[in-house]
């Protein structure tokens, strides 16, 4: 296969049409295998097992890894795909249980499909091993039957197979129910480990500390062993990510065929010249995987090369996340089977899934990292064969800039990996978790504690956590709030559903829904068109129809931006710059249609949908009042300059971390508030970051530096997607001034000359407490919708996180009487529930007695029927009532005499409301006696009827003054020390936080 590669290579060069378009290819020739002996051996069934599964002695790295193991080391494997390193997890689970000794390994995979293939392979060695293969590896995740889930857990298996989310949800959940099988766990295996980068990183470091913190009890220690694609910070990666040092071996023993490795820059349109090459490669016999950076151009080069070739159709298919389990799977076997001779995938079979023996790779545009490269690159060449690899650029900025530095691209070390283990908003959710599995104990736990100190106590200030009666131990107020941490991100899944035969098409997640499954949008699937009808958001549910169309749809959206925090500060120079906390405003405003063939806009469309808003962690630079003068007197479009400034920016960030773009957000803004000038912010599109704008802050000088190369060497005179124009731009890349970014990055260098005095640069004055205003911001000179321009500068404190809460008065505009300040107040009732056909007919059951406790001035008043309208004057005239399930029983009963709804007129504290909201359950009023004061109720409530029954009203008062009593000292109680007590479902005795 070598020769006739290098011979497809050399025709690709002579070719009249592609040939001109590659500007640089470079083999790499093979790579020879450096083996080595294992001390004391492996045993001997499982030496035969590996020589008949084809593995007839270890490499280098396997054997060190192994030893590391077996040392009880953690390590790290960064080796090249197809380097055998699954063998250094799998050998020593199967070496232990070859001698009879325990020890259980939980295999983490970050899909579905890479642990169902690695449970093939490692039911092949057992068995060959000798094994009994049934019950020794099991896949527990959400594809697991309920009765096949019921006996795993009840007899756990040597290995279990599972993913992030499972372990997160279904087994740190409920540990208890799998104390015997943690409680043995020695290995823990974390295949693909640079995928836990950005906010999915964020999530899985939690998961991990909780999974370790719950062995530790349970007398683990398992040893991590790790692979990932290389990276220039693994080792610091993946400390960082378990919290745990390792070994980190980088070095690879196994042989590597040769690879050839081409670079093409399109004439016309990058998809164009892909399906060209593979035409070619199918033609030659060559099996062929096709890498996209979207889902929608998956889909559309898969319609296109059908409509070209209708006889591919069945040769081959398309693959993404959003497609059905069962989808994924036929397709996975089609390839691994050898029936299918293309695949064009997205980034979802980047990872090491056995889909054969593939000879070609085309990446539909740089991945938008090197190690994504070569991770993609090397899915070929498999099996003892030569491959090719062609990157197919896209006229984007990254793309031109690695196309003009060849040398640079092909040398280029691989890209630091980023993880944010102090996102706020992440952490929150797993210290509830944390504390949901096991309560968080002042000394056992005291290093976690001290860690997240401040979060803990917002999280007790806020009754999420709560604390044991004695203070010694921290639990979380609702059970399983698991349910409530989505560890892919931020917001829930939506299903598409076909309207003309409900079946389920796929689904989306998160913000995504609102920029790809809008009313009107075109979404594609398998090549389908289908136009969607309806967003149901609140239902989680897109309605769409089958469409044949020659348009496809692009959103448009507007931006808004706050500072809510200056974290740093630069002035260097001319260069004033900040990172911060951010909250980020998007609306979705509309969409454009554009000709699938020619890109070019048919029409425009209004869209009325929700804003979504999220704190974030964004860095930025000020442009100031001189600059702006200057650019203006040279005839540029100032806001034009900022907003081709921030494109450069952010396409150019992947060079100094491993992040898509879709990680990435930007906003310009002439004029921002907070700042006093013109501004550009570069942010993460994560709700509370994910490190990505922290490097870029970390780095700005080089970053600008970069798009100032760019834009000088761009032979483009008003800028051009290889420079300032964004595939992704929320208002369709206007306006746009190439020259006027030049000019003002020139300027925050220094190394352009201006034409006035520059005012060196000073510290960033946040104006405090800025508000915007929806008047639209007269410094812009654009109106229009603003993907990456700021329409407005700021924004209304209408969002999550920041929105102030009116004090609800709860007065009633008529005049009243002089205040009575707090009055406690309790009654009872002449008739039952049953007497009047249920509780909705509360206002039907008449007064017996009423109780109030007039507490400034320590005297009680007893009430009869005929004193109604005197309790209601004296609760009308009170500064605040307080009361126990008043507003759903008490006062109801009183609007039978008057109408009107107590429940919103009167200012009122419901305690039982109070408890409610604090643990997300009802206690009684005894209850919370019993435990807090160690009294009792005299009587309850059908005792009360039974004595209005017999006439003794008496008896009625007397028991209802003592519950007014009791709800005096429990509210004193509350007041005075902040808490009250009670018993949880698993009676301990628990302090039950309150603000009175």
């Amino acid at each position: 296969m070598g020769s006739e590669i290098r011979g497809l290579v050399d025709q690709l060069r002579a070719d009249t049409t592609l040939g001109p378009q590659i500007v640089h290819s470079v083999y790499f020739p093979r790579a020879e295998s450096v083996t080595g002996e294992l001390a004391p051996p492996l045993p001997s069934a499982l030496q035969g097992a590996l020589k008949a599964t084809g593995v007839g002695s270890l490499w280098q790295h396997q054997v060190s890894g192994i030893e590391a193991v077996r040392a009880g080391r953690n390590v790290l494997l960064t080796t090249p795909t197809a380097s055998g390193k699954s063998l250094v997890f799998q050998a020593p689970v199967l070496e232990e249980a070859l001698r009879g000794r325990p020890g259980r390994a939980l295999f983490l995979f970050p899909l579905k499909a890479l642990g169902r293939d690695q449970k093939s392979k490692v039911d092949t060695l057992a068995e060959a091993a000798g094994i009994e293969v049934d019950g020794f590896c099991e896949i527990y995740d959400g594809d697991t039957p309920k009765n096949v889930r019921s006996k795993i857990k009840r007899s756990p298996p040597r290995i279990l197979i599972s993913n992030p989310d499972m372990l997160h949800l279904g087994i740190l959940s409920y540990w208890q129910g799998w104390e015997e099988y943690l409680a043995g766990l020695k290995w823990v295996v974390l295949d693909e480990l640079h995928t836990y980068r950005g906010i999915f990183g964020s999530h899985f470091h939690h998961v991990m500390q909780r999974l370790l913190r719950i062995c530790r009890v349970l007398g683990a220690d398992p040893v991590i062993i790790a692979s990932s694609a290389t990276a220039s910070n693994a080792d610091e990666f993946g400390q960082a990510l378990t919290g745990l040092p390792f070994d980190w071996i980088y070095e690879s023993g196994a042989p590597r065929e040769g690879r050839h490795l081409i670079l093409v820059r399109p004439d016309a349109s990058a998809y164009t010249t892909s399906l060209q090459l593979l035409s070619t490669f199918l033609a030659a016999g060559l099996k062929t995987i096709v890498f996209t950076k979207a889902r929608r151009i998956t889909e559309l080069l898969y319609a296109w090369l059908v409509q070209q070739d209708p006889s591919l159709a069945q040769r081959v298919a398309s693959y993404r996340s959003g497609f059905l389990a069962e989808e994924r799977r036929a397709i996975e076997k089609r390839l691994f089977e050898g029936d299918l001779d293309a695949v064009i995938s997205t980034s979802a079979l980047e990872m090491g899934i056995d889909v054969g023996g593939l000879d070609a790779c085309i990446l539909v545009g740089y991945p938008g990292s090197i190690m994504a490269t070569w991770q993609r690159s090397g899915r070929v060449g498999r099996s003892g064969r030569e491959s090719v690899t062609a990157l197919v650029a896209m006229p984007d900025a990254l793309d031109q800039y690695l196309l003009d530095h060849p040398a640079e691209f092909v040398s280029r070390p691989c890209e630091a990996l980023i993880v944010d283990t102090a996102n706020e908003l992440v952490t929150r959710g797993h210290l509830l978790c944390a504390a949901a599995e096991r309560p968080l104990h002042r000394r056992d736990d005291r290093a976690y504690l001290e860690t997240h100190a401040a979060l803990v106590g917002d999280l007790l200030n806020s009754r999420e956590l709560i604390e044991s009666a004695d203070g010694s131990e921290i639990y979380a107020s609702r059970l399983r709030p698991q349910r409530k941490v989505n560890l892919r991100g931020s917001g829930g899944t939506s299903t598409i559903l076909n309207d003309m035969t409900g079946e389920v098409i796929g689904t989306v997640g998160g913000i995504r829904v609102l920029h790809e499954c809008h009313p009107g949008a075109v979404y594609l699937h398998a090549g389908r068109q289908f136009l969607v009808r309806e967003l149901d958001i609140e239902g989680d549910k897109v309605h769409a129809a089958p469409a044949r169309l020659d348009y496809f749809t692009t959103p448009l959206v507007e931006k808004e931006t706050e500072i809510l925090e200056v974290l740093e500060q630069r002035d260097a120079d001319f260069l004033r710059a900040g990172l911060g906390r951010l909250l980020v405003t998007e609306r979705v405003v509309g969409y454009e249609r554009k000709h699938i063939h020619s890109r070019q806009v048919i029409d425009q469309h209004e869209l009325d949908l929700p804003p979504s808003r999220y704190e974030t962690v964004g860095c930025w630079w000020a442009v100031p009042k001189e600059m702006e003068d200057i650019l203006r007197q040279r005839n540029r479009h100032f806001m034009g300059a900022l907003h081709a400034g921030e494109h450069a920016a952010i396409s150019l960030l992947p060079l100094l971390a491993v992040c898509d773009r879709r990680d990435i957000g930007g906003i310009s803004i002439p004029l921002h508030p907070q700042i006093n000038s013109g501004c550009v912010f570069i942010y993460d599109s994560h709700p509370g970051g994910v490190g990505i704008a922290a490097r870029g802050y970390a780095e700005l000088p080089k970053l600008l530096e970069r798009v100032s190369d760019l834009l000088e060497s761009c032979g483009c005179e008003s800028g051009c997607p290889a420079c300032v124009q964004s595939p992704k731009c929320g208002n369709g890349n206007r306006p746009l001034d190439k020259q006027g970014a030049r000019i003002m990055v020139g300027l925050l260098l220094g190394t352009e000359v201006p034409d006035l005095e520059l005012a060196p640069a000073e510290d960033i004055k946040v104006a405090s407490g800025a508000k915007q205003t929806d008047e639209p911001n007269p410094a812009v000179e654009t109106a229009m919708p603003t993907g990456g321009v700021g329409r407005r500068g700021t924004r209304s404190l209408k969002a999550k996180g920041v929105e102030k809460k009116e004090k609800v008065s709860g007065k009633s505009d008529r005049a009243i009487g002089p205040s009575k300040g707090t009055v406690l107040f309790d009654l009872e009732t002449q008739l039952s529930a049953g007497d009047v056909g249920g509780w909705k007919n509360a206002h039907r059951m008449l007064v017996a007695v009423g109780v109030a406790c007039f507490l400034e001035e320590g005297r009680f008043r007893v009430y009869r029927e005929e004193d109604v309208p005197a309790l209601i004057a004296d609760l009308e005239a009170a500064e605040v009532v307080i009361g126990f399930n008043i507003r759903g029983f008490d006062y109801k009963v009183l609007s039978g005499y008057t109408g009107v709804d107590y429940g919103t007129s009167l200012p009122t504290l419901d305690l039982l409301e109070e408890v409610h909201r604090c643990l997300g359950f009802r206690l009684s009023l005894n209850h919370l006696a019993l435990e807090t004061l160690a009294v009792e109720k005299t009587a309850d409530g059908l005792q009360s009827l039974e004595w209005v029954k017999q006439g003794r009203l008496d008896l009625v008062e007397e028991y209802c003054r003592k519950d007014v009593e009791i709800l005096r000292d429990l509210y004193l109680h509350g007041r005075r020390v902040g808490h009250l007590f009670y018993r949880d479902r698993r009676k301990r005795k628990m302090k039950l936080p309150v603000d009175w």
